[in-house]
């Protein structure tokens, strides 16, 4: 466990043990470690990891487009845009864009399919996507002043809510085979996690009379009180949410805590999430080293490859330290920095 506690110095040792990843070619966890990187270059000035982010960007914008690529951190890849002002980083943003928006294929009601190239997954919609995609377009709309990007990110919210969702309740889906239906992973901890999160993250950016923005809200908030109330006394959330026999899981505190931090900050939410941030709050740094290293985080989850709903599987998955965990300690760090904590 770590012996320190304040926002700032986790955030700089996260950051450090980061980098020791590498990001030639991106996965489903870059996202987030590059959004806490950026951010603690930022909030900390801390240059070296700004470089760090350039470095792989730059290589990455060389490159010819591939399936993969949609998983490339765009609303990172903007942020530095913000901060540099270098134009080869809108450049490739731009190019991301046209390329998800134009080469990806989609379902005959218009959701995107990612992975054509993989016969597993060339049907599949993936919840993890909600945090990549639609907070994306909400800050290139921004940043490039054309609107019609605010309709790509509320379209991909609606089209991912609408396919993970069932009548098992109020949580999303980690995924759905479009072609036979088969929904996988209902109520899976961190992935209803990387929903809130792009969904607060996109929320921050749409305009108040946005027509999408009313109903995206109350979709936001509806989650929010779901997730509220299965806190574990701990501060943790469970790996599938609903299930007692699911274990602890310390990513679930980092992104629902980081979540909630944003929201209340943002007026979205009231204060009962900052009280259940608070307690995701001691509970991520229980498990933080000395080193930066973000213990306890479960493993990666192949659900695409099981024959059917395999429980079981969320509830047997290793932990480890991995960079979609130290991504999410990064960016609850610069949370509670931004809220002033």
């Amino acid at each position: 466990m770590a012996t320190y506690t304040s926002a700032h110095d986790i955030l700089r040792r996260a950051a450090d043990r980061t980098m020791d990843y590498d990001f030639t070619v991106w996965f489903w966890g870059d996202s987030i470690a590059m959004d806490g990187l950026v951010e603690a270059a930022e909030l900390l000035n801390y240059a070296e990891a700004q470089a760090f982010c350039l470095k792989y960007y730059c290589r990455w914008a060389k490159q010819s487009l591939g399936w993969a690529d949609h998983m490339a951190p765009g609303y990172a890849l903007l942020k530095l845009y913000q901060r540099t002002n270098d134009q080869s980083l809108l450049d490739a943003a731009l190019r991301l864009a046209k390329f998800m928006l134009e080469d990806v294929p989609r379902t005959r009601d218009g959701a995107p399919l990612y992975r054509p190239d993989q016969p597993t997954y060339r049907h599949n919609i993936w919840v993890d996507t909600i945090y990549h995609v639609p907070p994306f377009y909400a800050l290139l709309a921004q940043v490039t002043g054309e609107n019609r990007y605010y309709d790509e990110a509320m379209r991909e919210w609606s089209n991912h809510v609408r396919w993970l969702s069932s009548n098992r309740g109020p949580f999303l889906a980690h995924g759905i085979e479009t072609g036979n239906r088969v929904l996988r992973g209902y109520g899976w901890g961190r992935g209803n996690g990387w929903a809130l999160y792009g969904m607060v993250d996109t929320l921050e950016l749409i305009p108040a009379d946005h027509p999408g923005r009313a109903d995206a809200l109350n979709n936001f908030r509806q989650l929010s009180e779901a997730i509220l109330v299965l806190q574990d006394s701990s501060g943790f959330w469970r790996t599938l949410l609903h299930e007692r026999e699911a274990y602890l899981e310390s990513s679930t505190a980092a992104f629902f805590g980081a979540a909630f931090t944003k929201a209340v900050r943002l007026g979205l939410l009231d204060e009962r999430f900052a009280a259940a941030a608070e307690r995701a709050w001691q509970a991520t740094i229980s498990r933080i080293e000395d080193d930066g290293s973000f213990t306890g985080v479960s493993a990666c989850t192949w659900a695409g490859t099981l024959p059917d709903d395999l429980v079981s599987m969320y509830k047997a998955l290793p932990t480890e330290v991995n960079v979609w965990g130290q991504g999410s300690a990064l960016r609850f760090a610069a949370e509670r920095i931004h809220a002033g904590l």
